[in-house]
């Protein structure tokens, strides 16, 4: 049974329980849990392949070379004192910036 079918069989019976209804709002209430399961079974179904995909790509990532990360292992943060000190390495110095902005303001409020 795929990963979806529960959920489509439980929207199928909210379908029937809807069209027997009388009341309108109960029918409407039962419409919504319908649509609502047959979207669950969906997402269901999405994780299904997306968890066979990942198996896939892992499985195949052991059989190559091997890195000191993992397959999809994400990027380490950095601190905040390793980003400033790369950037400041790059870019303008923090005095001429301070120079630059305080001549800025000499000009701007004499």
């Amino acid at each position: 049974m795929a990963a979806g079918d529960q959920h489509r069989i439980k929207a199928a019976e909210f379908h029937a329980r809807a069209q027997s209804e009388s009341r309108p709002l109960i029918q409407a209430q039962f419409e919504t849990l319908a649509k609502a399961h047959l979207q669950l079974a969906g997402q269901a179904d999405l994780n299904e392949r997306v968890k066979l995909i990942d198996d896939l790509c892992r499985e195949l990532g052991s059989l190559g070379a091997k890195s000191k990360r993992g397959l999809y292992e994400p990027s380490r943060s950095r601190s905040a004192i390793q980003t400033e000190r790369n950037g400041s390495a790059r870019g303008i110095p923090l005095a001429v910036a301070l120079f630059a902005l305080a001549a800025i303001a000499v000009l701007v409020f004499w």
